[in-house]
């Protein structure tokens, strides 16, 4: 059987490559021959590109910080592209002019994981919802919809939309509340793609930093006001220096700046840290398969729907392993490993025990 997958294969998102990845090989060793569909939402590839002239003239302030952040951020835009490029097995080019032929791609169609069901990322776009591939099997895998509620204007085409997805799967309780909400359907929680694979791959593909000594680890995805004041006091703590790695640089800089750091890389700092703080759902991901000492940011403020983050590590037992809970003791607290690879165990097997039931 052949199975494609939907996801944000084009994205400039350590997560969002990486558990594209990691889904492709789960379903292509145990399931099926497995592709990614190179589908390109206008939007979302919009989000990455240099700003146009008028984009000076109503915004300059605005218009010139994106395109200083575009030149520092070249190199890692290159990287991902690479890593795309060697890693994921796509199909031809798809977008809303041509998707409909999509539908010879496969057998199933899979959509997600990462947030494929936020409207304010897609919008009202039916390609996640799988619209396009007629009377092929679908399913949904970890799904995620990136906030609490849907607002009423949304309201409807969600309820037609999940009603035409065979197999219903998300990545965190609220998400389950909301397709209760808008199907009645009882949708599965499932792990996040990247907690299927070993971790002999990830470690494999991590690519050790050149630095000598202990560091502590930033990376930030959002506003990060408050982590880099925690972080700051860490480093004052422990004595360790920072290495800095930000999805934006909205919050300015601490430490020593990373911008130019690919997928591999990305996870070699992850690997080699003596700590990492950050607000990042996959950053949290990896610090716990790495077993690495680290401090979640789990903040609404930050982040409109904090249920994905406080499901991993509930998950994993680690609710104390965030910024808002910080006591000192959790700064020498090792991670259980045994404890974590019992949990990925029981995990691997529910994701598994899902997908034989859609294939």
């Amino acid at each position: 059987m052949k199975a494609c997958i939907t996801t944000f294969q084009s994205a400039y998102n350590y997560g969002a490559i990486l558990q594209a990845y990691a889904l492709q090989e789960c379903l292509n060793e145990n399931f099926a021959e497995t592709s990614i569909l190179d589908y390109h939402n206008k939007e979302i590839d919009a989000s990455y590109q240099n700003p146009h002239l008028k984009d000076y003239i109503h915004n300059p302030k605005n218009a010139i910080f994106k395109t200083v952040q575009g030149i520092l951020y070249k190199g890692k835009k290159r990287k991902i592209d690479d890593f795309r490029n060697r890693y994921l097995k796509l199909t031809k080019r798809y977008d809303a002019v041509n998707i409909s032929d999509a539908k010879n791609e496969a057998d199933i169609f899979v959509t997600g994981s990462d947030q494929v069901w936020n409207y304010l990322i897609v919008d009202r776009d039916g390609t996640y919802y799988l619209d396009f591939a007629d009377e092929k099997r679908t399913c949904s895998y970890a799904a995620s919809f990136g906030v609490a509620s849907i607002p009423t204007e949304y309201q409807g085409f969600y309820k037609e939309n999940l009603n035409n997805i065979d197999y219903v799967s998300v990545r965190e309780s609220a998400g389950a509340e909301i397709v209760k909400d808008m199907t009645g359907r009882d949708a599965k929680v499932m792990p996040d793609p990247t907690l299927l694979v070993n971790r002999e791959v990830w470690n494999r593909l991590s690519i050790t930093p050149d630095i000598k000594g202990k560091y502590i680890l930033v990376y930030k995805i959002t506003k990060a006001d408050k982590l880099l004041k925690f972080s700051k006091k860490l480093s004052e703590r422990t004595g360790l220096p920072i290495v800095y790695i930000p999805n934006d640089l909205k919050s300015g800089s601490i430490g020593k700046l990373k911008t130019n750091v690919g997928p591999e890389e990305w996870l070699g700092y992850i690997k080699n840290a003596e700590y990492v703080v950050t607000n990042s759902f996959h950053g949290t991901v990896f610090s716990i398969l790495f077993n690495k000492k680290f401090f979640s940011e789990v903040s609404s403020k930050v982040n409109p729907s904090t249920s994905r983050l406080n499901s991993l590590l509930k998950m994993f037992g680690l609710e104390r392993r965030t910024i808002e809970q910080f006591t000192e003791n959790l700064l020498t607290e090792e991670i259980d490993s045994e404890a974590v690879n019992r949990v990925l165990i029981s995990q691997k097997n529910k994701a598994h025990e899902f997908f034989k039931e859609v294939f």
